[in-house]
């Protein structure tokens, strides 16, 4: 019988728009992520990502046969690794893992991946022992600062804007759509910008109206999203302004929330407010 459950075998596998090796990159799948097998053509199986429903083409030998009920765990209750690069270690060699890759059966010391076994030191969590939060959103998101943006990645090796809150979200069993313009059809609106709080999700628009950026809002009227690199921006009513660049870069379209309300006063502040404080400092976050 040819299996129906899989999981990614390696760091990070190229999810592709058609089974060919120059097939456009359109996401990646993570060491442990799950996914279910729909076809194959040749070297390339069609797959189904389980949190989002996402589909493309990857090799089949990107992919590690898992039975259900281990597909049903990584779909419900991973283990996730928080180190942006880690590795875990097997009798003979060691295997590199990124942030947000799902260890299967971890015990808190070592995984089982198919029929190896592998011990892991690095930082790790249950799903079941995250909680849902601002503060650490906030800081998980603060670990990516300067990481390269990359058009469908979704490891440290480059990333891109809707790919890394989809990351970050995920770890606090929050499941959101690989693309800003399918991800602001969820939460809830924010009727006033002033009212917005730290974890809302800021999106912004093109000049035809579409979707194509999203970011996270962080405290005093600053930005963490994707643009470039993963950086922090000044952001007010009209959108993201970039000190170094000396203009706004992303018109601001919706503001919408994922998260419980805080009852805190709205952190957005003027744009003549920003302008008196001066630059961002990323690196006094640290």
């Amino acid at each position: 019988m040819n299996p129906t459950y899989a999981v990614g075998r390696y760091a990070a596998a190229a999810l592709r728009d058609r089974p060919r090796p120059d097939a456009l990159l359109l996401s990646q799948l993570l060491f442990g992520e799950p996914v279910r097998l729909l076809e194959s053509i040749g070297a390339y199986a069609k797959v189904s990502c389980s949190d989002d429903g996402f589909e493309a083409w990857v090799r089949a030998d990107q992919l590690l046969a898992v039975d259900e009920p281990t597909y049903r765990e990584q779909c419900d209750a991973p283990a996730f690794n928080l180190d942006l690069f880690s590795t875990i270690l097997g009798n003979n060699e060691g295997v590199p893992v990124t942030f947000g890759a799902r260890l299967t059966g971890f015990d808190g010391l070592r995984l089982r991946h198919g029929r190896r076994v592998f011990s892991y030191t690095g930082q790790a969590v249950l799903s079941a022992d995250l909680s849902t939060n601002a503060q650490l959103l906030l800081r998980l998101a603060r670990k990516w600062l300067y990481v390269p943006g990359m058009q469908g990645g979704r490891t440290p090796a480059g990333v891109g804007p809707a790919a890394l809150l989809q990351l970050l979200f995920r770890l606090i069993d929050i499941k959101l759509p690989r693309s800003a313009a399918k991800m602001v059809q969820h939460g809830d609106l924010v009727d006033f910008v002033v009212q917005a709080q730290v974890g809302d999700l800021a999106y912004f628009d093109d000049r035809r109206g579409n979707v194509n950026h999203v970011g996270l809002l962080f405290p005093d009227s600053t930005i963490l999203h994707v643009h470039d690199r993963v950086r922090i921006d000044a952001i007010d009513h009209f959108g993201i302004f970039n000190y170094e660049l000396g203009r706004y870069t992303h018109q601001l379209r919706v503001v919408k929330r994922l998260l419980p309300d805080d009852n805190k006063p709205g952190i957005l502040k003027s744009k003549e407010e920003r302008l008196r404080e001066g630059p961002v400092n990323q690196l006094a976050i640290f």
